[in-house]
């Protein structure tokens, strides 16, 4: 859970005309992250400084030396007093980020230890920067044992690392999202059934651990034991007893997610001593069978059994299974609980080209044009024989439309992967889960720019497009998806509403080359430069307040020359605040955003424009 800073109170607004030098968003790198290099640009100038514990130098600490426009990363090992360089480099703006095996990750510049971004290094031509100093610390740990009922160790069990975060507009908790190296923090408990998660940035932390068995296991009873004594045939075999498995277990030992208990970690803390005492429970098998609407059974079908409501968002968590050539299936080990039966199939083979992955292009695929979404609740018992009816889904169908003063559309758009992902699933793709893809579906887009999609469920659904060259390196040139339009009706930021059997036609989605940003310098009551703080531009409207709108835009450092850039802003309103520190979860949260507005001014950005806005902070 990220500490929630108070913003910055007043801001007296400068108004200058000189030219700002253009700067990137800052980007989210890693020590042991290579990005693309392409040919590195070299000069005069240098940056130099050492890594540092408590004032002390920290030796082969691995620094990585970034470009903020993308051409080029570069690194090098701290010698034994922690000093560093990196010589022969040209002007501009530079990130730096310091990470030894079981330390936290430093951005330099950053408030928040092991969290980006850090503040750019702005460096002219020829300048020798000498002063960096970037502070390192050792990681936290959580460590803990897994046990079973009996109190005996449960070896090669899997604990997994979890925090807060805003999915949609829900806060869940959802598997860690600062840059680590998995072999390192998450490894399976030993044959003592201990584990230790370490190189923990400070925060607060959740911890599950998901039980492995093998499924169909079933209980053992006492009629079966007794049956089991007597003479071949004396007597007819006793019922089976229940399925046996296990349910994921969340600190401190609940199967309830609203009631896992956070765990804090300061810088370098140790907390040791957790125990998970996994119990058998009784599960329940689900069988059934798929239909197609003519009645016939749906074979090869997969079918989706997720949790219906859940504040835990977990990678690979529900269950799966196949529809045989009759149109059954059967799930095992279905821990209790209210679930979702989705499927999606085809009603026919499509011949038809669509848009797939990279070099696929043109290549055959089925189109799933039939679903069902069916609400089922689990409680320990088998249920047998549930019946799933596809129904039809809806198309959607349009034209894309480009706006270019700079650049030139694709030459062929059908090689344009057009996707409408149901809003849910855009969110829980955005923080890292394994459902967002349950309802994504590729649009098959002509060479004209007409577009049709066929299989989607009831739902409100977001457009995303990419292509091959849709946009630079470093984010500011290229095609921005600006709007969304139905029956000439500008959807602004909301979904398109998908019901029922009912398809949608007439849809307009709009590509502009030039989109729009807010550049200035920051810096404080005396008129230094003020990197320290972060600049956080939000759309007026309240609707767009959530990780998936299209104006939402994370928030940027000014480099130590007080500069800073918020670039893809498309044509509106926007709200300009300065705070201490800030998560990018956080950037998008109502309840944060309403906090800072009152400390926040107001500018409209037009079409294309580049605003300056110098911000100065108040006493």
């Amino acid at each position: 859970m990220t500490e929630r800073r108070r913003p910055i109170t007043a801001l007296r607004l400068l108004f200058l005309v000189a030219a700002v030098m253009p700067l990137a968003p800052v980007a989210d790198s890693f020590a042991h992250q290579a990005r693309d290099a392409g040919p590195r640009p070299t000069g005069t100038a240098s940056i130099a400084g050492r890594v540092l514990r408590e004032n002390a130098g920290v030796a082969r600490v691995t620094v990585t030396l970034d470009a903020s426009d993308g051409r080029g990363q570069r690194q090098t090992l701290t010698d034994e007093e922690g000093r560093f360089s990196f010589g022969e480099l040209p002007p501009g703006r530079f990130l730096l980020t310091a990470w030894k095996p079981g330390w936290v990750a430093s951005y330099y510049g950053s408030p928040r230890p092991g969290r980006p971004p850090g503040a750019p290094i702005a460096v002219a031509g020829g300048a020798r920067v000498t002063d960096i100093r970037i502070p390192i610390s050792p990681g936290g740990v959580i460590a803990g044992t897994v046990i079973d009922s009996a109190g005996r160790p449960l070896a090669r069990q899997f604990p997994i690392l979890l925090e807060e975060r805003l999915v949609g507009t829900r806060r869940m908790i959802a598997r860690v999202r600062f840059p680590l190296d998995a072999g390192f923090f998450e490894r399976s408990t030993d044959d003592r059934g201990e584990f230790r998660l370490f190189g923990l940035p400070p925060g607060t932390y959740y911890v599950m651990v998901q039980p492995t068995m093998s499924a169909g296991a079933r209980f053992t009873t006492a009629d079966e034991v007794r049956w089991a004594s007597q003479s071949p045939g004396a007597s007819p075999a006793p019922p089976l007893g229940a399925l046996a498995g296990y349910a994921p277990l969340f600190y401190p030992g609940t199967t309830d997610p609203s009631a896992a208990q956070g765990i804090a970690i300061g810088v370098g803390e140790v907390k040791e001593g957790l125990t998970f005492r996994v119990n058998y429970a009784p599960v329940a098998r689900v069988t059934g069978v798929v239909q197609r609407p003519d009645g016939t059974p749906a074979a090869a079908t997969t079918v989706t059994m997720s949790a219906r409501e859940t504040r835990a968002l977990i990678e690979g968590s529900g269950y799966r299974a196949t529809t045989g050539a009759d149109g059954r299936f059967t799930i095992q080990s279905v821990a209790p609980g209210e679930y979702s039966l989705s499927v999606r199939a085809a009603s026919v083979a499509s011949s038809s080209p669509v848009a797939g992955a990279p070099g696929e292009r043109g290549a055959s695929a089925p189109v799933y044009d039939l679903w069902s979404d069916r609400a089922v609740v689990v409680a320990g018992q088998d249920l047998e024989n549930v019946s799933i009816a596809l129904a039809p889904a809806a198309s959607l169908s349009g034209r894309l439309v480009f706006e270019g003063a700079l650049s030139k559309p694709p030459a062929d758009l059908s090689q344009i992967q057009l996707r409408f992902i149901a809003t849910e699933a855009l969110a829980q793709a955005q923080a890292g889960g394994g459902g967002g893809t349950a309802f994504l579906v590729l649009a098959t887009v002509q060479p004209d720019g007409t577009f049709r999609a066929a299989g989607l469920p009831p739902d409100r659904y977001t457009v995303t497009a990419s292509w091959p060259g849709m946009r630079s390196g470093d984010g500011t040139t290229g095609w921005w998806l600006t709007t969304v339009q139905v029956d000439n009706r500008d959807l602004g930021d909301a979904p398109i509403d998908v019901r029922a059997n009912t398809d949608v036609t007439g849809i307009s989605i709009g590509f502009r080359d030039r989109v729009g940003a807010i550049e200035g310098l920051l810096s404080d009551a005396a008129g230094r430069p003020a990197p320290e703080y972060f600049v956080v531009a939000f759309s007026a409207d309240r609707a767009s307040w959530t990780t998936t709108s299209r104006r939402f835009v994370a928030p940027v450092r000014p480099g130590t020359d007080g500069r800073y850039r918020v670039n893809g802003l498309l044509p509106g309103d926007y709200y300009l605040a300065v705070v201490t520190a800030v998560g990018q979860d956080e950037s998008a949260d109502p309840a944060f955003l309403e906090a800072i507005l009152p400390s926040a001014i107001k500018i409209t950005v037009g079409a294309g424009e580049t605003r300056r806005q110098d911000l100065k902070i108040g006493r």
